[in-house]
């Protein structure tokens, strides 16, 4: 079962290389005058002009800003949704593990070419499913024209063993069937903390704070305690008055019916969820 247990999570987003060429004008626009299609995509990065834009990114910011944002979005899509569970047929020992994702985003903004290295088979095929989770984005553009874009991820997350889940246990939230998987369990638990953080929340106060904004996005981070309460309660957003008013619904949520249980004890559970409230 995944009881949320990133210990160490680290993304890294880089474009191209990490050295970025001096190119002049002339070798400008040979690469301008070439076939998009056929473009060295060594090259055409480290002059590109638009890089692409994840959703939630704002396009007004600078290059290295952007860039920063899509780290932080897919880190956080591989916080997730990553199962850090190793396979009942791997032999590899828990603890940290290195994965290197590659894939290149193109003209349309769709992730293509995905391909994942990492210790062994069925890790890289999670690290694979999560990247073609990864949504459609404005694509990068070079002299007004879309390019496809290439990206590098380096992952280090720390695994888990595979234990019997016969004594293992998800939170269980009010209204969910202890009799359910566990896979069941966290689904359920989490659906109905989303609906009540979205019922709670102050929609005025969020629209009041970003004017300009029809949707905001913020991470919320709490600890549900062998007692089945919620305590150590986060939140992270782009205004302070979000994060406020998050942490307040968050300490609003009802004890669960029964805390996790791991070897069939009772224990705190790390949990987190990035939530987006829509103002209309």
């Amino acid at each position: 079962m995944k009881l949320l247990t990133f210990i160490l999570f680290l993304l890294l987003l880089s474009l191209g290389h990490s050295q970025e060429a001096i190119l002049n004008q002339e070798k400008m626009d040979s690469l301008a005058k070439t076939n998009t299609d056929e473009v060295p995509l060594a090259e055409i990065i480290s002059i590109i002009e638009n890089v692409p834009v994840y959703p939630g990114c704002a396009e007004k910011e600078s290059m290295r800003e952007t860039k920063k944002c899509m780290s932080q979005k897919i880190a956080l899509l591989y916080k997730d949704n990553f199962n850090t569970v190793l396979h009942e047929e791997s032999y590899l020992e828990p603890g940290r593990k290195r994965i290197f994702v590659t894939f290149k985003v193109d003209k349309e903004g769709l992730v293509t070419d995905i391909q994942s290295k990492g210790p062994d088979e069925y890790i890289e095929a999670e690290a694979t499913r999560v990247a073609k989770l990864i949504p459609q984005m404005k694509p990068g553009y070079q002299r007004g024209k879309p390019v496809i874009v290439p990206f590098s991820l380096p992952l280090l997350i720390n695994m888990t063993a595979n234990k019997d889940e016969s004594n293992t246990r998800y939170p269980v939230y009010r209204g969910c069937d202890t009799a359910l998987s566990n896979e069941e369990l966290e689904a359920c638990s989490k659906e109905k903390i989303s609906n009540f953080i979205k019922m709670s929340f102050d929609i005025e106060k969020a629209s009041r704070a970003l004017p300009t904004d029809t949707s905001t996005q913020f991470l919320v981070e709490f600890t549900i305690t062998k007692d089945g309460k919620i305590d150590h309660v986060n939140a992270k957003a782009n205004h302070k008055a979000i994060a406020i008013e998050a942490i307040k619904v968050v300490k609003r949520l009802p004890k669960f019916k029964a805390p996790g249980l791991s070897d069939g004890v009772a224990v705190d559970t790390p949990f987190s969820m990035l939530m987006t409230l829509y103002f209309n």
